[in-house]
């Protein structure tokens, strides 16, 4: 586990930040990839939500 006590270099910071924006790419093509295969092979459509915008259901009528 890390230490959070301690504090990181300057250069210990990059490679734990780049390590991380490295996962995050790998993440971002597998979920890319999974959208590609649902709408080629399934018809699905995936539709981004916007943010900043509630859900419908999140609505409660009054």
């Amino acid at each position: 586990m890390d230490e959070p006590n301690v504090p990181l270099t300057p250069e210990q910071r990059i490679k734990e930040l780049e390590e991380k924006l490295a996962l995050a790419n790998q993440k971002v093509q597998f979920f890319e990839a999974v959208v590609g295969v649902l709408k080629n092979d399934y018809g699905v459509s995936i539709v981004k939500k916007r943010s900043g915008k509630p859900s419908p259901e999140g609505k409660s009528k009054a």
